[in-house]
């Protein structure tokens, strides 16, 4: 192993630390929100890691690279437009690889990636759906600033963002594995926990720890879905319950509010009805101290909240080596705490009976065309690119019905075959047109209808070289000779994938099945093929 990047060098952070350095890697680049921290760290595992390059790292992963160490509102407000943009704006390639994690990936190339960040209670910690409703009745002038607050706090746009960018970043640069460790959100409790995390309470949970429950349940759903990502290795570790401690100390009191002062003696007061609560007197320079065990993220606990919290019923606990032991037997291959792999075990997947329903329904949509005379091609609701590729392959299909004749054919033949066809079949182009999806010829002549689903019409339409590639990319009918070419060399490698899985004595890869493809091809069966080829298609779970 040459370099692991740990991400989030908290209590468990440090515990999965001191058990990487005992697997003897070349670099651990330890990374943390702040300088100070991470160089901290460093001081501190420099005598454990004797031989291994120990690489200080910091910023705050959710934002963008350059923007990474930004943490005052006020600072954030003064680059809304970079970050709204980058938060909000379609996520292209281009967008994802300014974001913090593609960026630390891109420069340290680590094979294993462990994220200790306590993710539910980073982001979810800015759940104000109060200021929200504030903003929709706010008339004043600084509307627009409160509505900017909250876009830039929402943890949804962010976490997309993160997942997004950990696969580019993962397929760009060879990640063997990324190990989650999440939270519950609640420490194994129900929403009937009678305890909050020092936030103020609702009628229930605080919207503080609704909103941790919140971030983490859809941190760890798009987690789930990349590892079926093929080629991917992601785990979620979850400890249920209080994770070990610091150390215990005599030291003043932390809360959510920073280190607390006591305040004055005051007198008794009377309490008037109907008159407002009136505050006396004032913080002393001297703070409020007693022993206290230390708690990661929720600071200090006192002897009975501590007592209480962990006692059995309630939140109980487990150490914090523990949870490093389970992590580090999941990078071994050992992933028997592995969340996502018990959500795989509990999940219903397809089946014999599933796929006898489809034939008769593709059975009964045959039947049903014969009887009207028409195709049944696309409708666009496995969106827009799906379609423009189901009918480029049934007009190829249309004027080279085989294998062969498209293989054999030149793609300037095929294309005026095509023409030809769609001027005795203007049909097909009513119904292209009446779904939303252009024609794009040769010379950029083209068929546009009265809409088109990409672009739309409140997108930006202007036409360029550019636009037009891109619009042929992705929902465009591209009839292009250049475009044929592809197909044709797409189908040649598709055959000769299916051929060769012909020759193995374990041909039934479950991934694709080489004998549908025939000389006499099936557009449907031959365009999931080409999607499982080319790394789109389910993981496979049994393996």
């Amino acid at each position: 192993m040459k370099t692991v990047l740990i991400i989030g060098v908290g209590q468990i952070g440090k515990a999965i630390t001191k058990r990487i350095i005992d697997m003897k890697p070349e670099r651990i680049i330890l990374h943390n929100l702040t300088k100070k921290e991470s160089d901290d760290e460093i001081v501190k595992f420099k005598k454990l890691a004797e031989g291994i390059e120990l690489v200080p790292s910091y910023g705050n992963v959710f934002m963008p690279y350059k923007y990474n160490t930004l943490s005052q509102e006020q600072e954030i407000l003064e680059k809304k437009d970079y970050l709204l943009n980058f938060y909000y704006s379609n996520p292209t390639e281009e967008i994802l690889k300014e974001s913090t994690i593609y960026k630390l990936i891109e420069k340290w190339k680590p094979e294993i990636v462990v994220d200790s960040i306590n993710t539910g209670t980073v982001l979810g910690s800015t759940y104000k759906p109060e200021q929200l409703l504030e903003t929709v009745n706010d008339n004043s002038s600084e509307k627009e600033k409160t509505l900017t607050k909250v876009l830039l706090n929402d943890f949804v746009p962010k976490i997309i963002n993160f997942v997004n960018s950990l696969k580019i970043a993962m397929e760009d640069f060879k990640v063997k594995k990324y190990i989650k460790v999440s939270t519950t959100g609640l420490g194994g409790m129900g929403i009937n926990m009678p305890y909050t995390h020092g936030d103020t309470p609702k009628s229930t949970l605080s919207y503080a720890l609704m909103g941790k429950i919140s971030s983490a349940g859809v941190f760890h759903q798009l987690l789930w879905n990349l590892s079926h990502v093929a080629h991917l290795n992601i785990s979620l570790v979850i400890p249920a319950t209080f994770v070990g401690y610091d150390n215990a100390k005599f030291e003043p009191i932390e809360t959510d509010i920073g280190l607390i002062k006591k305040v004055e003696l005051v007198d008794k007061v009377m309490l008037e009805i109907g008159e407002d609560l009136k505050y006396n007197g004032n913080k002393t320079d001297e703070y409020l101290k007693f022993p206290v065990v230390r708690a990661g993220e929720n600071h200090v606990y006192s002897l009975f909240e501590m007592s209480a919290l962990t006692t059995i019923g309630q939140m109980e606990a487990v150490t914090k080596e523990e949870v490093a032991d389970a992590v580090i037997s999941d990078i071994e291959g050992k992933a028997y705490k592995n969340i996502l792999a018990y959500l795989d075990s509990g999940m219903i997947s397809p089946t014999y009976a599933g796929r006898t329903m489809r034939d008769k329904v593709i059975s009964e949509i045959k039947s049903l065309m014969k009887e009207n005379k028409t195709t049944s091609i696309a409708t666009g609701n496995l969106g827009v690119t799906m379609a423009k590729q189901l009918y480029e392959l049934f007009l190829i299909k249309s004027v080279c019905p085989t294998f062969t004749e498209i293989t054999n054919s030149e793609s300037e033949t095929i294309y005026n075959k095509i023409i030809e066809y769609l001027n005795d079949n203007s049909d097909i182009i009513q119904e292209v047109l009446s779904l939303g999806i252009p024609i794009l010829l040769e010379n950029n002549e083209a068929y546009v209808g009265e809409y088109s689903l990409y672009p739309n019409k409140e997108e930006r339409t202007k036409i360029t070289n550019e636009s037009i590639e891109n619009w042929a990319k992705t929902g465009w009918i591209d009839l292009r000779i250049k475009n044929i070419n592809t197909w044709k060399k797409d189908i040649l490698e598709i055959q000769k994938d299916a051929e060769e899985l012909k020759k193995k004595d374990e041909c039934f890869t479950l991934s694709r099945n080489p004998f549908v493809i025939e000389d006499n091809f099936d557009i449907g069966e031959l365009m999931g093929y080409y999607y499982n080829l080319k790394g789109r298609g389910r993981r496979l779970l049994n393996k």
